[in-house]
């Protein structure tokens, strides 16, 4: 894949750079990323947007100079949500905008899944059954509890939060980052929405909460019912940053009843 001069670096993480090249955003992987997953999240965003999801549109799969494999998108002109929260000059404003995010959130859940996604369930169960450092009881209670994430088929993205999602220059909201679409709960998704607030804007997890439940006329314990289930699955990825926390959510595990 060749590079133009005007390359401009936008995330960098230790897995991966995503960059803005020319009309497209390329997101490219280390040479240990299995070339199955890139193709897998490359699936999973065209299937979404043939479900009718705004997102930015697949154009390419190809792989670096160095061995490892990218994932080219088109650009979207426009800002993060999150930027936007972060420049607010004042808590109307951000709380605008948090509604906007929650309005998007609940308008892709109610888009029906297609068939081939993960399955959410599936991946919870997976995730739980793998954290060792989790005491076999508890692991047992919240694997019995991921079993329970069936009969729905709708859009869970899996990782949405404000860094996720592009308020455009035309005045739509579109949905970037499909490595963790599933079809699965609204509710469980909701749950790791919630936590993702709580790790990284804590200040803004309940208000979050408190608008998602309005807006998606859901109970506020139907989320907290996941999110025990949730916390045990970051804590398998290795989120040591936020690893008190997540222990505490998974140790409230009868709290959420």
């Amino acid at each position: 894949m060749e590079l133009s001069d005007k390359k401009v670096v936008l995330v960098e993480r230790n897995e991966k750079v995503v960059y803005q090249d020319g009309n497209r955003v390329v997101k490219a992987f280390v040479p240990s990323k299995p070339a199955s997953d890139v193709f897998n999240e490359a699936v999973n965003v065209a299937r979404v947007v043939e479900a009718g999801v705004r997102a930015p549109k697949v154009l390419e799969v190809s792989q670096t100079a160095d061995g490892g494999w990218a994932l080219s998108t088109e650009y979207i002109p426009g800002t993060t949500l999150r930027k936007k929260m972060d420049e607010a000059k004042d808590d109307a404003e951000m709380r605008a905008l948090l509604e906007k995010f929650v309005d998007l959130q609940v308008e892709v859940q109610n888009t029906s899944a297609p068939g081939l996604l993960n399955s959410q369930r599936a991946k919870f169960k997976q995730m739980v059954d793998k954290d060792k450092e989790i005491d076999p009881t508890s692991r047992y209670e919240l694997e019995m509890r991921a079993d329970q994430m069936t009969g729905h088929k709708f859009i869970c993205h899996g990782d949405f939060n404000p860094s996720n999602v592009i308020l455009g220059d035309d005045g739509q909201t579109y949905v970037c980052d499909w490595a963790h679409v599933t079809r699965g709960l609204p509710e469980a998704d909701a749950a790791m929405t919630y936590i993702l607030f709580k790790m990284y804007h804590a200040d803004q997890a309940e208000l979050y909460l408190d608008l998602y439940s309005e807006k998606a006329d859901m109970p506020k314990q139907k989320i907290m019912y996941w999110v025990p289930v949730v916390a045990a699955a970051e804590l398998a990825r290795g989120r040591k940053d936020s690893e008190e926390m997540l222990k505490s959510f998974v140790e409230a595990t009868n709290d959420y009843e």
